[in-house]
């Protein structure tokens, strides 16, 4: 839609091989994520470009370049996300689907952002729960963020309980004009780096693992990466940590119990076999 000439709803639909209304629904969120649309004289739609001095768009080239040292910072950092998503619309790199997804996430750090900062209460739109396995509508108050931007922890009016949610499962948030009221009640303990929250890391685990087990722990948990070491001459990985909840190491554990070795803790030994003996 940058390149000219201008596109009809029907060209779009045709080329998309989508509905209309699916049509208008992008084009919603592209202009929610800051692209400026705009109709000619035909009533086409074409996506305006700056060509002011101080709109210089990157080459590839650049563009390459700065997506490699922004991703150094984190896989699944939102934040990292939003100066990715910034650079693409001022380079000539062509926006695809994940990119989408990946701004619409930036769009949601941003809003839950302004909410933090002017102290307001948001409705979190058809938040995916894992644990209820329904997607609700939530009003919350924003804390603020864990360490990486994956999540918000948040009090949640209707429940009065500080939780986390993350940001991946979130449809969409509204930030409202009604001011925090229940501050006094807000609580932030920093999750351990499985995402749990608690007031103490009192569970202990340590494993052994294959290469493969340990590529995919740091992969969906970075922050995992600090506790873990080579173990010389053998190809196997050692892991320890203390953590607030045995619930994600545990579910780790059982999708890889040939190539997870569980050396500690009694406790957490204890949890694996009541685990297994409850889905045997």
């Amino acid at each position: 839609m940058k390149a000219r000439p201008a596109k009809s709803v029907r060209s779009i639909e045709t080329f998309l091989d989508t509905s209309e209304r699916t049509v208008y629904r992008y084009l919603d969120l592209l202009t929610n994520l800051g692209f400026n649309i705009e109709k000619d004289s035909n009533n086409k739609l074409f996506i305006a470009v700056s060509t002011s001095i101080d709109h210089i768009p990157f080459t590839p080239q650049e563009v390459d370049y700065l997506k490699k040292l922004i991703l150094s910072t984190g896989k699944k950092n939102q934040l990292a996300q939003s100066v990715l998503q910034k650079v693409r619309q001022s380079s000539e790199v062509q926006l695809g689907a994940e990119s989408v997804f990946k701004a619409h996430l930036a769009k949601i750090v941003e809003q839950i952002s302004v909410a933090i900062i002017e102290e307001r209460q948001l409705i979190i739109k058809g938040y995916s729960s894992a644990n209820s396995q329904s997607v609700t509508d939530r009003l919350i108050e924003p804390i603020c963020f864990t360490d990486n931007y994956n999540a918000i922890c948040a009090f949640e009016i209707k429940t009065k309980l500080n939780k986390y949610f993350n940001i991946e499962r979130i449809g969409s948030i509204e930030v409202l004009e009604t001011p925090m009221k229940h501050e006094a009640l807000h609580e932030f303990y920093k999750p351990d780096i499985f995402g749990f929250q608690g007031k103490s890391l009192n569970k202990e685990i340590e494993l052994q693992m294959s290469m493969r087990a340990y590529l995919l722990l740091k992969e969906e948990y970075p922050m995992s990466a600090a506790f873990m070491k080579v173990i010389p001459d053998t190809g196997k990985y050692y892991f320890k940590a203390n953590v607030q909840s045995f619930k994600a190491p545990g579910r780790f554990v059982m999708g890889f119990l040939e190539e997870v070795h569980v050396i500690g803790s009694k406790e957490f030994k204890g949890y694996i076999q009541r685990v297994i003996s409850k889905n045997t």
